[in-house]
């Protein structure tokens, strides 16, 4: 058994705790009752260490969905670590899908292509997958468990919302959500998409099916309709790497790092103020629980002009699939 998010939160508050060794202490200074960032991540660090250590001695003969259990765990912890806040352009470029691999990436996606590497039944469901990551930069937890509810299609939103411990969701290895909730917009085409597959793909799967979660499985048997699996998003993961040279480094955080690349390149030439423009990044990819501005900033404080940052990026990613 692992910690749960309450006691991965106290271990948490414990790490930020001051430690002094004197009895009797400046009252000037008490009001200072937390760490320096770099204590505090150090503190993380070698807590999650020794976890890891452990689980791995605990969980030794367990094989490998063991292994990812206590890797998702590992890093439900380490995700609390202080991010830089200034992020380097080159070093997201490197780490994300450069244009012509995500131009590939789509070709081979096209839904009916003859470059598709997919059956029929599963064509549009995984062109979904890559556009939601692409476009949201989402980790591949809040991918799987996205809800049809989770989105307001009149409104173009999507709320990410954690689920630890869903009673709904059968799965034996439920993905977790380790960001931050936050509501994120939608551009009309991406409500579009999200709405032909619920409304067509999905239908068909889940008629018997009492979930709701958002992407399911398209199969024969006992698993069809069923809320899709990790495994099974990793497989297709690995089809796509083996359709294509270019796409040997494919994997979701990738997308993760070429969405917070446009982002970069969307935001220059906004009007914006420095603090706003990260405000507005952290508060998108999740981690506005450990930034500066924790929960003073959420949907309802976005401006319209932070709106149009974001659609910016809907927009170049639009142009490099469709090559324009």
């Amino acid at each position: 058994k692992y910690l749960s998010v309450a006691e991965i939160d106290d271990l948490v508050r414990y790490a930020k705790q001051r430690f002094d060794r004197q009895k009797i202490i400046n009252i000037k200074s008490a009001s200072n009752r937390f760490i320096a960032k770099r204590t505090f991540s150090y503190r993380i660090h070698v807590f999650s260490r020794y976890l890891k250590w452990l689980c791995g001695l605990v969980h030794s003969s367990k094989g490998i969905h063991a292994k990812y259990e206590v890797d998702v765990f590992i890093e439900s912890i380490r995700a609390h670590i202080p991010r830089n806040s200034s992020l380097n352009m080159n070093e997201i470029s490197e780490k994300s899908l450069n244009e012509e691999e995500i131009k590939v990436l789509f070709r081979l996606l096209e839904i009916g292509g003859i470059e598709n590497p997919f059956h029929k039944e599963v064509q549009v469901r995984n062109r979904l997958i890559f556009t939601l990551l692409l476009n949201l930069g989402l980790r591949a937890g809040e991918l799987l468990n996205l809800k049809i509810d989770d989105f307001d299609l009149r409104d173009n939103t999507l709320s990410v919302v954690r689920r630890h411990d869903s009673k709904e969701d059968g799965r034996s290895y439920q993905p977790l959500v380790k960001t931050g909730e936050r509501v994120i917009p939608l551009s009309d085409e991406l409500a579009c998409e999200i709405f032909d597959y619920i409304s067509n793909s999905r239908e068909k799967m889940t008629k018997r099916k009492k979930h709701n979660f958002l992407l399911v499985a398209h199969c024969t048997g006992k698993n069809a309709g069923e809320p899709l699996s990790i495994s099974a998003y990793e497989k297709v993961i690995s089809t796509l790497k083996r359709a294509s040279p270019e796409l040997y480094n494919l994997s979701g955080h990738r997308l993760r790092h070429s969405w917070n690349y446009m982002y970069s390149k969307g935001i220059e030439g906004a009007e914006l103020e420095y603090s706003r423009r990260k405000d507005l990044r952290n508060y998108l990819m999740g981690w506005s629980k450990e930034s500066i501005m924790c929960d003073r900033y959420n949907y309802k404080y976005i401006s319209q002009q932070e709106k149009d940052v974001v659609l910016k990026v809907y927009k170049s990613v639009s142009k490099i699939i469709s090559g324009v």
